[in-house]
């Protein structure tokens, strides 16, 4: 008999640790509720960090407005994204849909999508109208750090994935 080269034995065993560590570090998905609840502690700590960095009481309160209506947006993309996940799974299981009706589906949400985003460039500019530079740079960073839109909606749009 033939001795077995190192290689396949060395191999297997790496593959196996690979595997398992990678196994190992898996998490469970947060809880939805605590999720919600620390969004809502960080929208909280943004508004009061508007009212300590910016100087003047009119820009505060414009500034304000424009943030609950970021949240608006947010939470109106966020729906229209559950109703297409649920559109297109209907959709999906109809034997008999035809690829126009995906083609229109997909054609419906692209424009919506794309209003959207829009929609979120215009928002950003009134909120840079409403700051100074160096305003922006504090507001901004602590959004991008505590409030990204993607966790904004978490547990929105949360069927289907």
């Amino acid at each position: 008999m033939k001795p077995v080269p190192g290689i396949l034995i060395v191999a297997p065993v790496l593959l196996a640790i690979i595997l398992l560590s990678s196994c190992a570090t898996f998490n469970q998905p947060p809880d939805p509720a605590k999720v919600q609840t620390q969004i809502a502690e960080y929208r909280q700590q943004e508004i009061e960090l508007v009212r300590d960095t910016v100087s003047d009481p009119a820009r505060v309160e414009r500034l304000l407005e424009l943030l609950a209506e970021r949240d608006r947006l947010v939470e109106a993309h966020a729906q229209r994204v559950t109703a297409h996940r649920e559109r297109m799974a209907a959709l999906a299981a109809d034997y008999d849909a035809r690829r126009e009706d995906f083609e229109t589906l997909l054609a419906d949400f692209n424009r919506q999508r794309a209003s959207a985003q829009k929609d979120t460039i215009d928002l950003v500019a009134a909120m840079k109208a409403a700051t100074t530079a160096d305003e922006w740079k504090v507001i901004s960073r602590f959004q991008l750090k505590r409030l990204h839109p993607r966790e904004l909606a978490y547990g929105t749009a949360a069927p289907g994935g």
